[in-house]
């Protein structure tokens, strides 16, 4: 629960509001409770008043009231949410970049995780739902709580001055019993909430299990199998789901209870004027009117939980330090420790290699190579073991200036669609030479000319030239010549020669393992070098 509360002020902060907007929508929310609440209090004065035949002139003058508030009231609620949807929006596009950079900076191992289920496809979502944090949450709350402290005042300078004190003290009172209450309910609604979240992703993920085996079972005729399966994975979802909707009853009991103590405290004053009675009568019902969106404001706050609990679950340190990459620098990897799931990936494995030389990685499919290659690119973390480039460790090397000098190239390149120019630069200043490399390698393309429907080894070309546009003094790259024909293979090789970096290639290729200084094949987590 404590998690849960410190979770959203966190995101709160995160959002870092501008003072003005904040202001401004603060502001305008009190003003709108308070010209709402003034409003109904004065109709139902003036209705009293009139009945005591007073005055044109006072009946004037109440009416004057009146039409301003009602002529305000319009504005000012306009006003209060277009304050409130700039400070979501201005909290969204925080949010957003924050998810930018996390989701960019994710290990690969992280970022496999949690791309098999909805957290990552939900992120933007969740981060668009977090606005209510503001619009349904903060505003709200500190709107309501503010008018409930003005509405309490003003009661008690009814006239006579000071005979309505008790009142407004017993107000007063009842309002924040009520507001104390209505917390300790959504407390324990919050905590219900958590337990159905888990016991719907235990729900989901045997779902997920079922669909892939159920078809089998069927066929085995252990169908009942399934449905025993099922009915177990979904009762603790249903008791949950009970369980979630008992505070629901809780705050329309602690709201009724309340509202009728607040009418009772007021309306056992002993009556004076008729008029202030009646008008002390209808801040007490404003005040209920002011706790129900109290509550509804509490209620708000607490469906964001679950997607603040997703997106946070994305939060983890970054790697990086702040030492520059040295100069043609060489890489070593020492005793490198890896596990996948149940199996050992890298177990002791070790590799050098010496600045500009160029390392064929091989061995069977399946082994590791890929992992390999991620690990010296910092893209994820080894078990054990060290990495230096340049003797200097990945961890303590800058970010940007370690991906300006080691370029890494997957099997399966992505960002591979769109216009010629952006898809080389990826917004770096290297359009010209990205282009100028995929005609080398046998891909003439023009800058204003779309890239789409690429096959395999036209985008292992793009994805090199890419690659070698920026200069790196490295490059790591795995299976670039597969489905290549010879002469392709050999504008890859050119290429790569030309470009005078390190090569560390995991490949199948013997062309590629001929070309290079030195061959290692990874083997039961280990590297060892082979005879040439």
């Amino acid at each position: 629960m404590s998690d849960d509360l410190a979770r959203l002020r966190r995101w709160l902060r995160r959002a870092r509001p501008p003072r003005a907007d904040l202001a401004r929508a603060l502001s305008t929310g009190v003003l709108a409770s308070a010209v709402a609440v003034g409003l109904t209090t004065g109709a139902v004065g003036l209705l009293v008043a009139s009945a005591q035949r007073p005055g044109l002139r006072a009946v004037a003058v109440i009416l004057v009231v009146i039409e301003v508030f009602a002529f305000a009231r319009s504005p000012l609620r306009l006003a209060e949410r277009l304050a409130a949807h700039r400070l979501g929006y201005a909290a969204v596009t925080r949010w957003r970049r924050w998810l930018v950079r996390t989701v960019g900076q994710l290990e690969h191992r992280r970022l496999s995780a949690v791309a098999t289920g909805d957290l990552l496809e939900r992120a933007l979502v969740d981060t668009d739902r977090l606005q209510d944090l503001w619009l349904r949450g903060a505003v709200p709350l500190v709107t309501a709580g503010t008018t409930l402290v003005a509405l309490d005042a003003v009661v008690a300078l009814l006239p006579p001055v000071g005979a309505w004190a008790g009142s407004a003290l017993g107000l007063a009172c009842v309002e924040a019993l009520g507001v104390a209450g209505l917390a300790a309910i959504h407390r324990v609604a919050l905590r219900r909430e958590a337990v159905r979240r888990h016991a719907a992703s235990v729900a989901r993920a045997a779902l997920v299990e079922l669909a892939a085996a159920g078809p089998a079972l069927a066929a085995l005729g252990r169908a009942e199998v399934v449905r025993v399966r099922l009915e177990r994975a979904l009762a603790p979802l249903d008791r949950t789901e009970a369980a979630r909707r008992a505070p629901l009853a809780a705050r329309y009991g602690l709201l009724g209870v309340a509202g009728a103590t607040a009418l009772a405290v007021v309306a056992l004053h002993p009556v004076g004027a008729p008029l202030w009675w009646v008008v002390a009568v209808a801040l007490a019902t404003a005040a209920i009117e002011l706790l129900v969106a109290f509550d509804a404001a509490l209620a708000g706050t607490t469906e964001v939980v679950a997607s603040a609990e997703r997106l946070e679950s994305l939060d983890r340190p970054h790697p990086g330090g702040r030492l520059g990459v040295p100069a043609r620098p060489g890489l070593e990897a020492r005793d490198l420790d890896y596990r996948e799931a149940d199996r050992s990936v890298l177990a002791g494995a070790s590799l050098l290699v010496a600045p500009g030389s160029r390392v064929a990685v091989v061995g069977p499919s399946g082994v590791g190579k890929s992992t390999l290659l991620r690990l010296l690119a910092r893209l994820d973390h080894p078990d054990a073991g060290t990495i230096l480039l340049g003797g200097v460790d990945l961890d303590e090397l800058d970010e940007d200036d370690l991906r300006r000098r080691v370029a890494y190239v997957p099997s399966e390149p992505g960002l591979v669609t769109g216009y010629a120019r952006d898809v080389v630069a990826l917004g770096r200043p290297v359009a010209e030479a990205g282009l100028r490399l995929c005609g080398e390698l046998g891909l003439a393309l023009t800058g204003d000319e779309r890239v789409e429907g690429l096959s395999r080894g036209e985008t292992a070309r793009v994805a090199l030239a890419r690659a070698l546009a920026g200069g790196p003094d490295l490059v790591l790259l795995d299976e670039p010549t597969a489905g290549l024909d010879p002469h392709a293979t050999a504008l890859v090789l050119g290429a790569l020669e030309r470009s005078g970096a390190g090569v560390v290639v995991a490949t199948h290729d013997p062309a590629v393992a001929g070309w290079c200084d030195e061959v290692v094949e990874l083997r039961e987590g280990r590297l060892a070098p082979l005879s040439r």
